[in-house]
């Protein structure tokens, strides 16, 4: 059973990949996926909350979606993004 999935939009071979990808993660057995970046995860209005209580819940496929539009806007510790680390 898949319990999470990893998005990013660099390719799987980009040294910096692992810190511009978003996990998708099953929470127990309720069927509800949610969003997690470098520990933080998003929530209704938006933001990264660093407690998962806050978290905004999907079914699997919406997580995946949401995942894939937040994979080129989340940003590493310096504030660069996918496209700033490709066009270097």
């Amino acid at each position: 059973m898949v319990t999470e999935h990893a998005v990013c939009a660099l390719p799987d071979d980009h040294r910096d990949w692992r810190h511009l990808a978003i996990r998708v993660q099953q929470r127990s057995n309720s069927g509800r996926w949610v969003l997690n970046h470098s520990g933080f995860f998003l929530t209704p209005d938006g933001l990264w909350s660093p407690t998962i209580q806050d978290a905004i819940e999907f079914d699997e496929q919406g997580a995946l979606a949401q995942a894939a539009e937040w994979a080129p806007l989340v940003t590493m510790p310096d504030g660069s993004i996918a496209a700033d680390l490709l066009n270097r």
